[in-house]
């Protein structure tokens, strides 16, 4: 097992004090957790290993690789799992047992009812992060603030209810450790991947095993540490550990996924902030990838460009990725693949063409275009006529297309408002279908996007809108024939499909070929977040690209300083 290894990782695996792995980015940090626990293992016959991780679906993978290397009879001596999921297991070796869990409903449920108890006219997303803030530090809140009212209000009613909410696992099983009501696992060793993501709690349940004997070594890069409004401590957690307990820190700067040029471009741009363990990359496949920036005119025009590029990568069994800074930047890729006809897959948040006001659009056309002669309720309703004044209309007969004369309307029930927008949207449909019936698709197209965003201002809807709009304005033909092809649902998890995802959720995978969309100064550091962190994100976006990496931006706003750092030029401005 050792052959396969590089004297840095060889050093982390034979190390039998506490240890600090600063990993880079595609340093083959699972391989080496994965040898060390194994080594341990078989090595020492009545050692017992804990491997701790941050998903359920990564501590399943790292156990399968220990046990392959380690062989089946090292079983029972190996412990896998997340934080939350060791610390539940603790709470139920207590008298009475663990506590139920509440659900993600009870969660919601509790907080709405309390909110209401303690007068506060929160939304409940509000209240959820600032009880979670709470939690993370150990419980302590500023005394007489509205977040210690919500905070109380809220674990005295999930103690009336017998139940203790995902952050409580870890929290009442750190607390047991500090008053010696739960002991900490008898782990002889204690092995932690993504260490940078570690918060104060996790931090602190880590620590006590380090005290209650357990020799640890904990795997990461404060490099990659992007969850700072998850409370992660990233280089701070790193520092300390490694200060706290005499920790031996080394460093895994040997890269095996990307090509010199790639890498050199991460490391400029890495290196400009201040705090961080100071690193030598290096590019293990050596030289021969490609580095690009280019300009474009629009965000639509960088959409078309990205994807041309990338299907071309596709079709010859490469992997590909279009990245963003956020999901909303992704709606216009979104609307340029599915008109193109381009599979893809929207790894992060739910494709926006799966939103009501998409389908609502679609149904609004073919009435237009009078291939469908239901749906004109659903339209109504959107302007916003309730489910009564609906039954009012259907009470003489169905609600049709066709115009009515006010005094009628009003006679059935109807409000004045409501009688008006019945007739707007009458008239409408009279002067579309005008114009349908002339083959004036796109004037058809602009007046019913138009009309729906007059009715909406929820950012989510206007999206949906609006990239509906854009797939079904890039299409040819009648309506019919454009709304067979929307239909034609592309986006669906493949080998072959093009991903689309935030440079968030990219953390931890990789492709062949890379394009950042909107690498733009308004748009990448978002001032919601410090510029560090900003570029840390920056940085594991640019190092997910193993050959070829393209970064690009709409002409209207200023390059991002990261690019700039980066070092490239612009090689086309189209």
């Amino acid at each position: 097992m050792l052959d396969e290894l590089n004297p840095a990782q060889r050093e982390v695996v034979e190390l039998r004090r506490h240890c600090v792995a600063v990993a880079c980015p595609g340093a083959g940090k699972t391989k080496t957790i994965a040898t060390k626990a194994a080594m341990l293992l078989l090595a020492e016959p009545n050692a017992t290993v804990g491997a701790v991780t941050f998903s359920k679906d990564a501590a399943l993978e790292l156990r399968e690789r220990i046990l392959a290397l380690a062989g089946p009879a090292t079983k029972k001596r190996l412990l896998a799992g997340t934080f939350h999921s060791l610390a539940y297991k603790q709470l139920g070796r207590r008298d009475g047992g663990a506590p139920d869990i509440a659900t993600e409903g009870d969660r919601t449920g509790l907080l709405i009812q309390v909110l209401s108890d303690v007068g506060l006219d929160w939304k409940v997303e509000d209240a959820i992060a600032a009880i979670e803030a709470i939690k993370t530090n150990f419980g302590q809140v500023q005394s007489g603030s509205a977040e210690e009212i919500l905070y109380r209000g809220y674990q005295d009613s999930l103690d009336r209810n017998g139940k203790i909410d995902f952050q409580d696992m870890l929290r009442l099983a750190v607390e047991g450790m500090q008053n010696g009501t739960i002991e900490p696992y008898p782990f002889t060793y204690l092995l932690v991947d993504e260490f940078q993501d570690t918060d104060p709690l996790q931090y602190q349940w880590i620590a006590l095993h380090a005290r209650a004997g357990s020799i640890v070594t904990v795997v990461g890069d404060d490099d990659q540490s992007i969850y700072g409004f998850r409370s992660a401590l990233g280089f701070r957690g790193m520092e300390s550990f490694i200060r706290q307990f005499d920790a031996q820190p080394v460093v895994l700067g040997n890269n095996y996924r990307c090509r010199a040029e790639i890498l050199g471009a991460a490391d400029r741009i890495i290196r400009n902030n201040r705090d961080r363990i100071p690193k030598e990359l290096v590019a293990h496949k050596g030289p021969g990838g490609q580095v690009q920036f280019q300009r474009f005119p629009d965000e639509y025009a960088e959409a078309v460009a990205a994807m041309e590029h990338l299907a071309v990568a596709l079709r010859s069994g490469q992997s590909a990725a279009i990245l963003a800074r956020t999901n909303r930047i992704l709606d216009p890729v979104e609307a340029v693949c599915r008109s193109h006809g381009v599979k893809y897959y929207r790894a992060s948040g739910k494709s926006i063409l799966s939103r009501p006001e998409a389908a609502l659009m679609c149904n609004l056309l073919e009435l237009v275009q009078k291939t469908k002669s239901t749906g004109v309720d659903a339209l109504l309703s959107f302007v916003g006529i309730g489910t009564q004044e609906l039954r009012l209309l259907h009470s003489k007969g169905r609600a049709n297309t066709e115009q009515r004369q006010r005094k009628e309307i009003l006679e059935l029930g109807l409000s004045e408002a409501s009688a008006d927008r019945y007739r707007e949207l009458m008239k409408r449909l009279a002067e579309w279908r005008s114009l349908c019936d002339r083959q004036f698709y796109s004037l058809v197209l602009e007046g019913a996007r138009e009309w729906m965003m007059e009715h909406t201002d929820a950012d989510p809807a206007r999206r949906a809108i609006t990239t509906t709009y854009d797939v079904l304005s890039r299409l040819n033909g009648p309506f019919s024939d454009r709304l067979e092809f929307l239909r034609r649902d592309n986006n669906e998890p493949a080998a072959d499909a093009l991903i689309l995802t935030t440079m968030h959720s990219s953390k931890g995978l990789e492709w062949d070929r890379v394009w950042i969309i909107r690498a733009e100064e308004t748009v990448v550091p978002d001032e919601k977040s410090t510029e560090s962190e900003e570029r840390r994100l920056f940085y594991v976006a640019v190092t997910r690209a193993r050959e070829d990496l393209r970064l690009s931006m709409a002409k209207k706003n200023p390059t991002s300083r990261f690019v700039l750092e980066a070092g490239i030029d612009a090689a086309i401005a189209t």
